[in-house]
């Protein structure tokens, strides 16, 4: 496996701003006598736009990673710094991996993000605003790539309605710069987004389950292809559900959980997601 870490802003020649992080590390597998283009994954972490998860980064790339996905994990600003550092950075994360498709031995038109509560609006962003003004700054018509080829969405922060949003991350995402209603993933799918996979747990307590049930029903309105999943067990913040201590009560909720890498897999799988031989 060969690592780097790319700084997003150097690479795309653009003035932070008071932007801090704009980040991707790199995972690509080494080359082999058998010459494959890979399907790429792009890994959101979350944590409320206040921080940026550990184990929502290397941990998930490295399940894609050995399934033979080239993978990508981007760390992003967090408050106090607030819109449109974010977007900005996972459009320029998608569009880093878009460019350098070939070089990287990368499917052109099989480049998917994964995010995860926090990290699952931001994927929501660029999965249903990929012409916002922030991003259309940056890169004018070419602002469609930034959407990825598939969205893969685990416990997402989505809706902005008081009744089940989770007001941190609104909060710290919008500071006083936009409000959350235009940012509210439900009210933004239309039928150019791509397919989408939905997971969460009934019994989430920090983000509510409802906030997936909505933006499975808004994808399904807009007549795009998406697929859910609600484990009737868990909680929030699950990730790998990698738990390492064997005797620990929460071991087998961990392995009824795990499934959900697997069947992400195989969703995108059935979209054409598999390494190629040239």
């Amino acid at each position: 496996m060969r690592t780097e870490k790319i700084d997003l802003y150097k690479y795309f020649h653009v003035k932070r701003e008071g932007a801090k992080a704009g980040l991707l590390t790199v995972y690509r597998h080494e080359e082999s006598a058998e010459k494959l283009l890979r399907p790429a994954m792009l890994v959101i972490p979350g944590g409320a736009y206040a921080m940026v998860s550990p184990n929502e980064g290397e941990p998930v790339a490295l399940e894609y990673f050995r399934v033979g996905t080239e993978a990508f994990v981007l760390d992003y600003d967090v408050a106090p710094v607030p819109y449109p550092a974010q977007i900005r950075q996972a459009a320029m994360a998608m569009m880093y991996i878009r460019k350098n498709a070939q070089a990287f031995g990368i499917l052109p038109d099989k480049i998917a993000a994964v995010g995860f509560s926090a990290g699952g609006h931001l994927l929501g962003c660029i999965s249903t605003l990929w012409d916002d003004p922030a991003v259309k700054e940056l890169f004018g018509e070419e602002c469609e790539k930034v959407r990825p080829d598939a969205s893969v969405y685990s416990y997402a922060v989505v809706s902005c309605d008081e009744k089940i949003w989770h007001r941190d991350s609104f909060h710290n995402f919008c500071g006083q710069k936009v409000c959350a209603e235009a940012y509210s993933i439900e009210k933004k799918v239309r039928p150019g987004c791509a397919p989408a996979f939905i997971w969460g747990n009934t019994f989430d307590e920090c983000v509510p389950v409802q906030n997936s049930l909505r933006l499975y029903a808004a994808y399904l309105e807009a007549g795009v292809p998406a697929e859910l999943h609600i484990f009737r067990e868990g909680w929030h913040g699950m990730n790998v559900c990698d738990w390492a201590e064997a005797d620990c009560p929460a071991r087998p909720v961990c392995a009824y959980v795990r499934p959900w890498i697997e069947l992400s897999r195989t969703f995108l799988k059935a979209l054409g997601f598999l390494p190629r031989s040239l």
